[in-house]
């Protein structure tokens, strides 16, 4: 029964307790021990035992301690402690009683007594801490006695707070309470036994007086300070309270008398003090019932603040129970601690017990709200009345979010399992046992939580805690604190903080918890209105302030927090529509509040945001296009690639940054699935099967899921009709309907319905459907970041991305908030620009409006939101449509998007201008967004198939009203005006200006452009983006041309040069109704007056435009400007050329460009009257500008000049026109011809000389040769003599003067294009730099030069113009004898390939100068059809064929030795003979290379007449042979007819050629001259007839002795011409008696061009000959002699947008096939021997359009002739395609054409032609932007088709020009060839001295080669040749020498000591290899690039069979087969 201690100690104790002689302190220790070793129960029963006694000592020792302590005798100090500890003692003894017998004194027992005790501590005297614990005793006693305290206790308690005067309702004192009855029946009254009396005085019989009472402990010195405060006193008062809970130790049902003892000081409080210090305490306020009456504006009075800190004291104190997250840490520490004492354990139960009483009634639950009201009706004056807010806020967002919820929480209609299964975010415990209670007994939990109807009583719902706190919770707002003075220090020394400051902090904390209940909370419809009324009042009280001046925003609470407010307000009236069924009168509410607001720039700011963030979600589930991930975009980036799944969020969430689900959210998924497992028991109805506070789609997802499990509803997935309102984009005509209708869609939808049904969708199921489609990321996002909110999650913020948008982290419950209880200074983040709904919020609710997931799981496919392809039903409608589907829908997202565009009301209504124009900009983006929508629908993801045209379009134009209102406002709203014209703009140019609204849009355009505002004007002409308005063709456009025109004159006049001002889109459009054809011209327009509206005709508007585009060409300041004024110009020009006057009325149409044969005389009617007359004045123009000094716009006007080069008759027929053409390029290039030229120098002057080259060639060459001054010059000589002046780098002897009128301006003030399309440059200069564009210039110019000379009035020869060399090579045609091998003939193509070249007797190889080198070849008379060119004449049996290669080209001439003419009587010759010399340049296909028996020559005629003796014929009649005459001399008159045809070849001082000049000598000495002459001539004569019977015998022997070798070898041709050179061997076939060496004829000719003298041996060289300079040579022909360009042209027919289908194309539209005929000639690929731009012969199509000039080759590599019927062909198509610079598309379809439809690193420039429904064409031109500027055509043009085709080529060309000019190092043809030439002259030039020169020319081999040679013939003549026939095919032949070596021991034969050589083997295998000219017309048999290049430089081929050996090795470039390779 005992402790420890013996039982002898503890009865010892008891007898001295109980032994009355015992003085009263020995017996209080013997008590003490007692105590010390007995429990609890022990003391109880020992004092209710000896109450008597225990209460005599008690009362003896406080009468002692009380007298000892008022001993004055003694020093203070000395007595004070010993007292002091005897004071304890008794009061010790005081505390066992009050708590051991509470029985007795709940019976009143010793009232009286204990009344004096608790007075005299209680007394104001006392020390603080002495009456601190007379409260708490006090309380014990009170608590005890409870309602049976006598009224004098009552009035005790009432004074317990000093300081707090409470009225006193008559109660008096103790001490004169007792009347004389009570006190003379009180037993101690009785003496008996001579007892005395316990009073003092007992000698009287009647009542003592009390002696008054007085303090028993006076507080010390350090103690003693200012009057009472109520705050202290009412703290230790209810600290006091706390700490005597639970200390009584009742005898039985202690639990309930605890309970019930701290409901009474409760309940006495609240009556007693609550009244005094909070008299607007209301008690009638409940939760159960709540009064939701709107908080108002309330102002801060002084007296209030007195009292307002005993409130903070209380709402402290309160909340030290209530905070569930403060008690449940407190609990857990008592938990962790082991052994704890009983003492903190006491304190824990006390804190619950506490808790438990305010949580037991209804009454004490309404006053702890109550009480928290009161809070948030504090005032900001000091910082704990701050920190009492912060507090109630905490609790009431613990309360919502907390995993325990206080009872009162809980649903009153629930029980606790069904609590338990239908709340998803408590634990298991929620409803049944908190956590708090473990340390309980179940008896006790019993007594406190009462029965289950108590529990049922006392819940409230969350509900209803949700609108009280949401309404008193905005009492914190509506207080204005801006006027306080007031500061308050914080933990920085250097910063106070002020009531605003504070109250704006508070003001944030509060929205966020608004926010977290939006966000994350399940509300019902009550609460969502309840939420939006107290945000509207709040809104409008703070917002209606009036606004601070500018620049002070922080002045007030409604400047710092306005953005905030407006965002909750607006997000939480969306998130309510999503989520419940709202009262429309809200609505009406919420457009009137905001309308009010449309002042402040906040709600303009927070409406933008909102509107763009709900076109995205319009977007993603309206159109099922998500706009932060357009398909377009993904196209372009990302074509080929697998996409990344959720592009937005990856990187975004706070997981991961790349994988696309982390572990945590599968975790969270996974249990989330096993958590929602047990709701199948659950209520099936639609919109309440959730009692969750938050808001989880995937849960929703699983519950229906299981429920469909249940319930036998399985998937739908049937398609369904469309919701009736969605059938269209919503376009009507005006906005301040919106409310109405969205009512009547409601109703109208809602009466159409079908009954609902649920649409189950498995969650798992749906993640796992949109991983593996990656189609629909954003809802796999969606789904995931809504699934499971553990409280304990915290959020890593991530601030400032636009991934925000879609934070995974954005749904948080309130758990991240931040706690501010630990510190003071504390402060939350201010709110961020776009807090809520980007993803920065005030502080952690992220308020997001996109990402709300409809409630049964994500839109099921990739298109989530387009009506045709879901797969949900009409049950799916919205909450907003009658529905009972939450979140995002279809319907929903339509309606709110479109509610909130009107939530402003009508926006021409806002006050501030500034206000207004932003209003508008964002409108515009807005509009921007749903254009961006339009696009991107029906965009195929894969390229392979089009998409059909979507159902839904978005609603462009539903804003187009408000613009027209804003274009009525007045001036001060211009900006708004300026962004509402630029939407309206906007809105034309998509066509969303519908037929109704085209007269307003007409009226406002026409009073615009006639108006006075320049800006407007320049808007207007800036965004209709020029010519586009022409292309849009909307109905009666026309009508506003004279505006426009009007408007263009206005602004290009003007000097104003800003980014603002359209110059350039004006000079497009008009330069673009300059070549309008004149019957699409308007006859009536709108007359240019302001205000009026009034019809006239204009026949002159196309003069008007000229004037104005000469003025805009001659004074332009801009230089984009006058660029396109420039190309404009070009055009007209082209056209006016193109069509004569007399033609203009006819309709335009496509017109081939073939160059005309030049023999063709001009037609009769285009005389130089039909001709526009102001042409000549346009090309002045042109010509003037290309003396500008702006590099871009003299090439531009290049550019713009060369168009009219192709129509060179026409300008002919104009007179001097082509004279001012070339004076003026001659002197621009003067002008531009710096001495220091930079790379744009080089530019210009190279496209000045090619123009120059151009037009000489376009020009009649004889308007070009006719002089046009009286010294004679003609135009070709003064190019030429410019040309030279560049070639040479002249020095210019006078200073060249620009020769532009003065109206011209040479300056341009602005310069656009700077950064883009200006030409390259190089950053710095440098000498080399300088040097190399020099080389390039003069190279040019002599290439140009040298161009003239040889093609001037020859181009296109009968070749056709795809030839301007000759294609002749060395080997051709040199062994004409008919040796055949095996009996077929043998033909040689390359030479490359045919070594003997290199060793060749009858040729030689010359550098004539160091840019010209010339193979002079001896060959046998060719006889080809008709006698050729020496048919009917007498000739040597040889020719001469010379090959000049130079910077031009490659020559051939073929030269035939002249003997006489034949006799008439011998022969009739069929063909008449045209000429001595034939000049070959063009190889026609119809020349074949035939054997033939060499002409009969014939020496022996008679000398003809003296010339005085014969007859002469007209000089214009050409001398024949048929028609020969002793009497007339044939050569005078071919020189008479020579010089008559052909006048350039008269030389100036000659009057005719056949004239004999006057001889140098005189008469004398010609006439010695002559007989000299004679004599030597009759020498001559007798020698010849001597020797030929000399050399007859010895030739006869030789050909006896040679006959073995002819058996192999029949036609050793070069070997014998070789020996003749000493043995005066005869060929077969020559004249008898004459002596020929193999070189002769080519020595004569030599000579005779006067190459041998000794004059021009410094010029002329011998080339080493070997296979690497032959292979050089090779590489000359192959250089290009013109510009070469390459382009695709593709069709895109209607409906196809997709790579595949366009590709598939094998023909289009009969305009196109027009279109594509006029761009060029068509060829044949396998026969065409021009530039064939990389096509191969065949597997490409048969044709492809071809077109050439002079100076440049262009092939166009055409889709629709390209073949499709195989993959192979389809991959060859795309890369021909793909690899052009270049595309022209022609485009049918509706929608522009996109440059990533076929992808390429290609397509620089892209061209398409949209054709029109007028006739005209729309033109656009994209380029990128390293591609400098170019014309004639800009973008955006609208063309006639007269010209289309020669502007489209013209365009492209210049653009593929210009690109190539772009790239660093890239050199023009010439260049290449130059180079190519220069390495042959550096590398072969053979350094000689003129004996070894010479001996060269009359034996091109040394000697030393012919021994060795006929060593070779007869030791071992057949090896070589075997050795070649056998190694032939080899692909690995290293070179000639290494075949024969390698072949030769395989034949066993040994070859000799030189067999080696590589003259030895020529020999040995030149015999009967016939090779005629390469001109035959027959196919090739395989196509080409078979096999490696390397092989075409070493494979050998020398013999085989049937023309075709080379079978199927044929080198690339080098076609062996019939025909050659072309170059």
């Amino acid at each position: 029964m005992f402790t420890k201690k013996s039982h002898a100690d503890v009865k010892k104790s008891t007898a001295k307790l109980q032994d009355c002689k015992k003085d009263s302190a020995s017996r209080l220790r013997h008590l003490r021990t007692i105590l010390d070793n007995v429990d609890y129960e022990e003391s109880k029963s020992l004092f209710e035992t000896n109450y008597s006694h225990v209460y005599f000592i008690l009362y003896d020792t406080f009468i002692q301690a009380e007298a000892n302590l008022k001993q004055k005798e003694l020093p203070f100090h000395i007595v004070h402690k010993a007292h002091r500890e005897e004071l304890d003692g008794s009061l010790w003894l005081l505390e066992k009683i009050l708590c051991l017998l509470p029985e007795l004194l709940a019976r009143r027992w010793q009232c009286h007594s204990l009344s004096r005790i608790m007075a005299k501590l209680l007394h104001l005297g006392n020390s603080p801490k002495l009456r601190r614990e007379g409260v708490k005793y006090f309380l014990l006693w009170y608590q005890t006695l409870g309602e049976n305290a006598p009224s004098y206790v009552h009035a005790m308690y009432a004074d317990l707070i000093p300081g707090l005067i409470v009225p006193q309702k008559g109660v008096v004192g103790p001490d004169t309470e007792f009347n004389t009855t009570d006190f003379l029946s009180h037993p101690n009254m009785k003496a008996d036994g001579g007892m005395a009396s316990v009073f003092h005085d007992n000698a009287f019989s009647h009542p003592v007086q009390s002696s008054e009472v007085v303090a028993l402990l006076p507080p010390s010195s350090s103690e003693k300070s200012a009057p009472p405060d109520p705050r202290d006193g009412l703290e230790v008062l209810l600290n006091s309270m706390v700490q005597t809970a639970a200390c009584l130790r009742w005898r039985d049902n202690r639990a309930q008398k605890d309970h019930r003892a701290f409901a009474f000081l409760l309940q006495r409080f609240k009556e007693v003090f609550l009244p005094v210090f909070s008299p607007s305490f209301d008690a009638s306020q409940s939760i159960y019932n709540p009064r939701l009456e709107m908080p108002v504006m309330r102002s801060i009075h002084k007296k209030e603040e007195v009292m307002a800190s005993c409130v903070v004291v209380l709402i402290n104190w309160v909340s030290r129970f209530t905070h569930e997250r403060l008690l449940s840490h407190r609990l857990d520490c008592a938990l962790q601690i082991e052994g704890v004492d009983h003492q903190r354990l006491l304190g824990y139960q006390q804190g619950l017990i506490v808790r438990d009483v305010f949580y037991v009634s209804r009454e004490n639950i309404n006053f702890v709200h109550e009480v928290y009201r009161q809070a948030f009706l504090l005032n900001f004056t000091s910082k704990a009345q701050i920190e009492a807010i912060r507090t109630a806020i905490a609790v009431y967002r613990d309360w919502m979010t907390g995993s325990t919820p206080p009872p009162f929480l809980l649903e009153p209609n629930e029980d606790q399992t069904t609590t338990t299964a239908t709340t998803p975010s408590s634990h298991s415990n929620a409803g049944g046992t908190p956590r708090s209670q473990r340390l309980r007994t179940p008896s006790y939990v019993g007594a406190m939580q009462g029965s289950k109807e108590q529990q049922q009583v006392v819940r409230a719902g969350m509900q209803n805690v949700l609108q009280v706190f949401v309404t008193n919770a905005a009492n914190v707002f509506l207080v204005n604190t801006a006027n306080l003075n007031i500061c308050f220090p914080t933990r920085s020394r250097d910063y106070r903080s002020t009531p605003l400051q504070e109250q704006t902090e508070i003001c944030k904390k509060v929205l966020n918890v608004y926010r977290t209940m939006v966000m994350n909370t399940r509300m019902e419809s009550r609460t969502w209105e309840q939420l939006l009324l107290v945000l509207l009042q709040v809104t409008s009280v703070v917002l209606h302030q009036n606004p601070p001046p500018s620049g002070s925003k922080s002045a007030n609470l409604g400047g710092i927090l306005g953005s905030a407010i407006f965002q909750t307000l607006i997000v939480t009236w969306i998130r309510a529509h999503t989520n419940v069924p709202v009262n429309v009168v809200l609505w009406e509410k919420f457009l009137t509040v905001l309308q009010s607001l449309t002042h402040r720039e906040e709600l303009i700011v927070e409406w933008n945001k909102t509107i763009q963030t709900l076109t995205r979600v319009f977007s993603r589930y309206t159109y099922g296009i998500n706009l932060l991930d357009l398909p377009l975009d993904r196209v372009a980036e990302s074509r080929g690639k697998r996409r990344r799944i959720g592009s937005v969020w990856q990187g975004s969430g706070s997981n991961s940054a790349g994988a696309s689900i982390t572990p945590s959210v599968q975790r969270e998924r996974e249990s989330l699935a096993e958590s929602n497992s047990s709701r199948s028991d659950e209520n099936s109805q639609a919109g309440s099967h959730s009692q969750a506070p938050l808001l989880q789609s995937a849960n929703r997802t699983h519950h229906q899921h299981t429920q469909s499990h249940g319930g036998g509803t399985g998937h739908g997935s049937r398609p369904v009709p469309l919701t009736p309102m969605l059938s269209r984009s919503y376009s009507e005509g005006s906005l301040a309907s919106a409310a109405r209708n969205s009512r009547i869609r409601r109703r109208r939808v809602a009466a159409a319905a079908a009954p609902k049904t649920e649409a189950p969708l498995d969650v798992r199921a749906c993640l796992e459907h949109t991983l593996s489609t990656q189609s629909n990321a954003q809802d796999l996002r969606r789904a995931m970041s809504l699934d499971s909110l553990a409280p304990v999650r915290k959020s890593r913020r991530r601030r400032g991305s636009q991934q925000g948008v879609d934070d995974v982290d954005s749904y948080q419950d309130g758990e991240q908030v931040e706690d501010n209880e630990s510190g003071a200074g504390s402060r939350s983040p201010s709110p961020t620009a776009s807090s809520g709904i980007e993803g920065g919020s005030i502080k952690d609710a992220q308020l997001h409006i996109d990402v709300l997931a409809a409630d049964s799981g994500s839109l099921e496919d990739g298109n989530s939101g387009s009506f045709g392809a879901g797969s949900y039903g009409s049950e799916r409608r919205s909450i907003m449509l009658g529905g009972a589907a939450t979140g995002w829908l279809p319907d929903s997202t339509s309606i709110m998007w479109k509610r909130m565009l009107g939530a402003l009301g009508d926006v021409n209504r806002i006050p501030k201008s500034e206000l207004h124009a932003q209003v508008f900009k964002h409108l515009l983006e807005m509009t921007q967004n749903l254009i961006k929508i339009k696009q991107n629908q029906g965009i195929s993801t894969d390229n392979q198939s089009t998409p059909p045209p979507p159902a839904l379009v978005p609603p462009i134009g539903v804003v187009a009203p408000w613009c027209y209102g804003a274009l009525s406002l007045d001036r001060s709203f211009k900006k708004g005006k300026l962004w509402a014209l630029q939407l309206l703009c906007a809105l034309a140019l998509q066509g969303a200006v519908g037929m109704q609204q085209l007269p307003l849009f007409y009226h406002a355009l026409h009073q615009l452009l006639t108006g006075e505002d320049r800006d407007l004007i320049y808007a207007i002409m800036k965004h209709l983006e020029g010519p586009r308005l022409l292309s849009l063709l909307l109905p009666g456009h026309t009508l506003l041309l004279l505006d426009l025109v009007h408007a263009s004159a206005i602004l290009l006049t003007s000097l104003e040069v800003t980014r603002n001002t359209p110059r350039a889109e004006v000079a497009a459009l008009l330069g673009s109704l300059l070549s309008y054809p004149p019957t699409l011209l308007p006859r009536p327009v709108l007359q240019p007056t302001a205000q009026q509206f009034e019809l006239m005709e204009c026949p002159d508007l196309q003069d008007h435009i000229l004037n104005i585009m000469l003025r805009c060409a001659r004074r332009e300041p801009s230089a984009k400007a006058r660029c396109i004024a420039l190309c404009q110009l070009g055009q007209w020009l082209l056209l006016r050329l193109s069509q004569p006057t007399k033609n203009a009325a006819q309709r335009a149409h496509f017109q081939q460009a073939v160059p005309h044969p030049k023999d063709v005389l001009l037609p009769k009617e285009t005389n130089a009257n039909s001709f526009n007359p102001r042409i000549r004045e346009v090309l002045q123009v042109l010509l003037q500008a290309l003396q500008f000094k702006h590099h871009t716009i003299a090439v531009i006007a290049v550019d713009a000049l060369k168009l009219c080069a192709e129509r060179g008759r026409q300008l002919a027929a104009i007179e001097r026109v082509p004279q001012l053409i070339i004076t003026a390029l001659c002197k621009a290039l003067e002008i531009q011809n710096v001495s220091k030229p930079k790379d744009a120098d080089k530019v210009v002057l190279t496209s000045l000389m090619l123009c120059l080259g151009e037009f000489c060639m376009a020009i009649p060459a004889a308007l070009m040769l006719e002089p046009y001054n009286d010294q004679g010059d003609t135009l070709v000589l003064q190019v030429l003599r410019v040309l030279l002046q560049v070639a040479s780098g002249a020095p210019r002897h006078e200073r060249v003067k620009l020769t532009s009128d003065d109206d011209f301006d040479m300056h341009i003030a602005s310069d656009d294009l700077q950064g883009d399309g200006r030409l390259p440059e190089a950053s710095y200069q440098t000498s080399e730099t300088i040097q190399a564009c020099i080389s390039a210039i003069r190279l040019c110019a002599k290439a140009v030069a040298m161009h003239l000379v040889t093609h001037l009035g020859h181009f296109p020869m009968g070749i056709g113009a795809s030839r301007l060399s000759s294609m002749v090579e060395e080997q051709d045609d040199i062994y004409g004898g008919t040796g055949s091998i095996g009996g077929t003939q043998l033909e040689r193509r390359d030479s490359v390939e045919l070594p003997s070249v290199v060793n060749a007797q009858n040729l030689q190889l010359f550098m004539l100068n160091s840019g010209l080198v010339a193979s002079f070849i001896e060959l046998p008379t060719l006889k080809l059809p008709g006698g050729g060119i020496t048919a009917g004449l007498v000739t040597a049996e040889k020719q001469v064929r010379v090959l000049m290669r130079d910077l031009n080209g490659k020559a051939c001439w073929d030269a035939s030795i002249l003997y006489s003419e034949p006799r008439k009587c011998d022969t009739q010759v069929p063909t008449p003979a045209h000429a001595q010399f034939s000049s070959e340049r063009y190889d026609g296909p119809s020349r074949h290379a035939k054997q033939c028996q060499p002409m009969d020559s014939m020496v022996g005629q008679e000398l003809q007449l003296p010339r005085h003796t014969l007859r002469h014929r007209p000089a214009g009649v050409l001398p024949l042979a048929k028609d020969v005459a002793p009497d007339l001399d044939q050569l005078d008159d071919m020189l008479a007819y020579i010089g008559h045809t052909s006048p350039e070849c008269v030389p100036p001082t000659v009057s005719e050629l056949n004239a004999p000049s006057c001889s140098p000598l005189s008469s004398s000495q010609e006439a010695q001259a002559i007989s000299v002459i004679l004599n030597q001539r009759v020498l001559e004569q007798e020698f010849v007839a001597h020797s030929a019977q000399q050399s007859a015998v010895s030739a006869s022997t030789l050909r006896h002795a040679g006959s073995n070798s002819s058996l192999l070898q029949p036609d050793q041709r070069s070997l014998h011409s070789a020996t003749a050179s000493f043995d005066s061997f005869t060929g077969a076939g020559s004249l008898p008696n004459r002596v020929e060496t193999p070189f002769q004829y080519c020595r004569l000719l030599f000579a005779h061009l006067g190459l041998a003298g000794w004059e021009r041996r410094s010029r002329t060289h011998l080339l080493q000959r070997s296979e690497k300079l032959l292979r050089e040579l090779r590489n000359v022909d192959l250089q290009k002699c013109r510009e070469t360009h390459k382009m695709a042209v593709i069709y895109v027919a209607a409906g196809q947008e997709d790579k595949t289908s366009i590709l598939r194309n094998t023909s289009g539209s009969s305009m196109y096939e027009m279109f594509v005929s006029a761009l060029g000639w068509e060829i044949e690929l396998e026969t065409h021997n021009g530039f064939l731009g990389g096509l191969p012969r065949q597997g490409c199509g048969a044709t492809a359009p071809y077109y050439a000039t002079p100076f440049l080759e262009v092939v166009y590599h055409v889709a629709t002739r390209m073949p499709s019927d195989s993959s192979e062909a389809m991959l060859l198509k795309t890369r021909h395609l793909g690899n052009d610079e270049v595309h022209i598309v022609w485009s049918e379809h509706h929608r522009d054409y996109r440059r990533d439809i076929l992808p390429t690193e290609f397509c620089d420039v892209l061209i398409v032609v949209y054709p029109l429904r007028n006739g005209l064409f729309r033109v656009t031109v994209n380029r990128k932007p390293e591609v400098p500027w170019f014309g004639p055509l800009a973008n955006e043009s609208v063309v006639s088709g007269a010209c289309l085709a020669t502007l489209i080529r013209a365009t492209a060309i210049n653009a593929s020009r210009t690109k190539r000019a772009a790239l660093p190092l890239y050199q023009q043809f010439y260049e290449e060839r130059n180079r190519s030439l220069d390495s042959v002259s550096s590398r072969y030039k053979e350094s000689t001295t003129f004996e070894d020169f010479a001996s060269r020319i009359y034996n091109p081999m040394p000697l030393s080669t012919l021994g060795t040679l006929r060593e070779s013939n007869a030791s071992s003549a057949g090896a070589p040749l075997a050795a070649a026939l056998i190694d032939h095919n080899r692909a690995s032949v290293k070179g000639w020498v290494q075949a024969s070596i390698d072949s030769t021991p395989t034949l066993g034969i040994v070859p000799s000591a030189s067999a080696g050589s590589t003259a030895a083997m020529e020999a040995a295998t030149n015999s009967g290899i016939a090779s005629a000219s390469p001109r035959g017309p027959r196919k090739l048999g395989a196509p080409f690039k078979s096999v490696t290049k390397k092989h075409s430089l070493q494979q050998i081929v020398v013999g085989g069979s049937s023309g075709g050996s080379a079978g199927g090795d044929t080198p690339p470039e080098s076609p062996t087969l019939p025909l050659r390779r072309i170059k």
